[in-house]
């Protein structure tokens, strides 16, 4: 079936909380596993490949409560560039609701899902209910909500931003934002 979208791109729009409310349910009604997904890629802030290449040895769903959140890039994924991400009630819940005996957080029948599986979905559900989903635009709505919360104004507030993010320096994390918001000053956080 090949499935293409008479959406236009969406640039940087994030989602509402209606459209979130509206996606959850047609999803719901598709395939539940995938509001699972979707609920924690808003949660978290992960990008799709970090998603799909966690598994249940990078959560601590006990004793610090909290992910560590892969490169998918690397088969070992112990290096700096990992972040940890805590876990919240919510997130919990998300978590010991996928909790099977796979390796592979997110999977369906027990080996690792793929981004393509993902993308394709996305589409679809794009084109059944009228709403642009892909995993930039959750990711940018995550961000978008993380950035209102904190209202960076210092570097330790671009550090946060940066570290939840997953980006290699503040720089980029600004320069994320810059592009998008003309209120931000256009000189580099010190």
């Amino acid at each position: 079936m090949d499935v293409t979208s008479p959406l236009s791109p969406t640039g940087f729009s994030i989602l509402s909380s209606a459209e979130i409310e509206e996606l959850c349910e047609a999803i719901h009604n598709r395939d539940p596993w995938f509001e699972y997904y979707l609920r924690f890629a808003l949660l978290t802030g992960m990008r799709r490949g970090e998603i799909l290449a966690l598994t249940w040895h990078d959560v601590d769903l006990w004793l610090n409560r909290e992910i560590i959140a892969p490169d998918p890039r690397q088969p070992y994924y112990r290096d700096p560039k990992c972040r940890r991400i805590p876990i919240d009630e919510i997130l919990l819940g998300i978590l010991l609701d996928l909790r099977s005996p796979s390796r592979w957080v997110f999977q369906k029948t027990g080996r690792r899902m793929l981004g393509s599986t993902v993308s394709l979905f996305f589409r679809e559900l794009s084109v059944h209910t009228g709403i642009t989903v892909t995993s930039e635009r959750i990711r940018m709505t995550f961000a978008m909500n993380r950035y209102q919360q904190l209202r960076p104004r210092s570097r330790k507030d671009w550090e946060i931003l940066q570290e939840n993010l997953g980006h290699r320096d503040v720089s980029t994390t600004r320069n994320y934002f810059q592009r998008h918001f003309s209120e931000l000053p256009s000189q580099s956080v010190n």
